[in-house]
């Protein structure tokens, strides 16, 4: 038998307090349970790119480089607000995809699909490390749901600022060429979006992307098409290790998805009349472009990723895949039956507001046990590293702040994000690589901070390299403790002063 009565209704307030609590909350798991900011470098190395505002670096485009380092001109350089852009980044996220929800149901599957994507770790837990791969969803759910406006509404103002975001998407990684490949997929089948494509709106998209793009463009051709190069060499190659790739791709999305399945299922009961899966909601998309494109979004992106992957010899990662999450998200939440989240949402709602408490009263205790992983860059001293490092300097080069820091890229982009001077890195530690806004002469003449581990024999010759034939360099060792005192890290700079003129 169905269920009779009426559930609560949940409206516009309740979904905007639950993104706010989200970001508070992922704000203080972050601050509560890391020693440093990532694992593996990538945020300071974001920092350290952006501020040079380049065109292009030699793994990635620019632009979520620029997002961080525009963020930082504005507030202090500290993890915690390192973190705060980060949940700031994942709770933009969830707006777009509140608003893209607002056209397919009820207030009440608006609700639900946020508090799906809260528990989607691709679109929760990972956003925390702020790269390319995370900075790439809100941009993805922006372009969505402007495309959804331009096959609404076909405003030219709609059709500068999808050319834009698209502009963005690619210039922050190229994998955005997968939703920009199915949109345009769809805009060729469906008719009805065939004659918005092919009108004045699609003409106007276009160009604006394209204008934007050229800059770019320009700087790859200048720098030899090096992040495309890099990306290229990323993968292994061959089709047992491609076939394998797919397999965990393939479970890894599923996996990822699990807990959003899990929400759904409190919504509803043993016999409560309702089909598992409401199925008719694909029907009911089907009968407007707006449905047919959120369908496209939702079951193209991944076999399109599947495809690249294969040209380009590429390896499949959920991790790079994270925004496709959000289509996947969307289109569970129309599965669910409607009656069902009609009456039973508030057992998904207090679900995912436990989850949230969960989330920073553990804190602490991941903060210990990732230290006791011992893992590489989470028990480093970086801050204090980086204090020392300016302590130095201030004393060998007093006055002078523009100077440029090199050696292993984890250490010298750490050194650039918590230092007080304005300094830059070196990119690749290579002048070809930074040829755009560095050369030798150039280096010499600002001042240089080489930093390495005392036993990295690799790192300490590279060092020597760059020192080259100077002779005023001053040579430091110093040691630091980690977060617990159980293990002393030793560290070498080479410090050189800016040449007069």
């Amino acid at each position: 038998m169905r269920m009779m009565g009426t559930g609560k209704q949940y409206g516009q307030r309740a979904i905007l307090l639950f993104i706010g609590a989200f970001f508070v909350a992922l704000t203080l798991h972050a601050t509560l349970s890391r020693v440093n900011l990532d694992g593996f470098g990538d945020m300071a190395e974001n920092y350290a790119w952006g501020v040079l505002w380049q065109w292009g670096y030699f793994k990635h485009p620019p632009f979520f480089g620029w997002l961080v380092a525009g963020w930082f001109s504005i507030f202090p350089k500290t993890d915690v607000f390192y973190f705060i852009f980060s949940a700031l980044n994942a709770a933009v996220t969830l707006l777009f995809m509140w608003r893209i929800a607002a056209r397919f149901g009820s207030k009440n599957y608006q609700l639900f699909v946020v508090l799906a994507a809260v528990v989607v770790p691709a679109l929760s837990f990972q956003t925390i490390k702020y790269n390319a791969n995370t900075a790439m969803t809100p941009i993805w759910a922006a372009i969505f749901l402007f495309y959804l406006r331009g096959l609404e509404r076909q405003r030219l103002i709609d059709a500068v600022v999808l050319g834009l975001l698209a502009t963005a998407a690619m210039m922050t990684k190229y994998y955005s060429a997968v939703l920009l490949v199915t949109l345009l997929i769809h805009a060729i089948v469906d008719a009805e979006a065939r004659k918005i494509l092919m009108s004045k709106f699609g003409a106007v998209a276009a160009a604006v992307s394209i204008l934007a793009f050229l800059p770019h463009f320009i700087w790859l051709v200048h720098n030899d098409f090096s992040p495309i190069i890099y990306a290229d060499e990323q993968g292994e190659g061959g089709i047992k290790t491609f076939i394998l790739a797919l397999f965990k791709f393939l479970l890894g999305v599923v996996g990822y998805m699990l807990p959003a399945l899990g929400l759904a299922g409190l919504t509803r009961r043993p016999g409560d009349g309702y089909p598992l899966f409401w199925l008719a909601s694909l029907t009911e998309l089907r009968q407007t472009v707006e449905g047919r494109a959120l369908l496209y979004f939702g079951g193209l992106t991944i076999p399109v990723t599947i495809i690249f992957a294969a040209l380009a010899g590429a390896d499949l990662s959920v991790v790079w895949a994270i925004p496709v999450f959000l289509s996947l998200v969307i289109l569970l939440g129309k599965l669910v039956p409607p009656q069902a989240l009609e009456l039973r949402l508030s057992s998904a709602l207090l679900m995912a507001l436990a989850y949230l408490v969960v989330i920073v009263a553990i804190a602490p205790l991941l903060k210990g046990q990732l230290t006791d992983r011992g893992g590489y860059s989470k028990t480093m001293p970086l801050q204090q590293m980086s204090a020392v490092l300016d302590e130095y300097w201030d004393k060998y080069a007093a006055g002078s702040d523009n100077f440029v820091i090199g050696g292993e890229p984890l250490l010298a982009n750490s050194y650039n994000f918590y230092s007080h001077h304005k300094a830059i890195t070196l990119e690749d530690n290579s002048f070809e690589v930074s040829k755009g806004y560095l050369d030798r002469q150039a280096f010499d003449k600002r001042g240089f901070v080489l930093i390495c581990q005392q036993d990295d024999r690799s790192c300490l010759e590279m060092v020597n390299r760059l020192r080259g034939s100077r002779s005023d360099t001053f040579v430091v060792d110093f040691n630091l403790p980690d977060f617990r005192g159980a293990k002393t890290w030793q560290f070498r700079a080479v410090l050189a002063s800016p040449q007069k003129s």
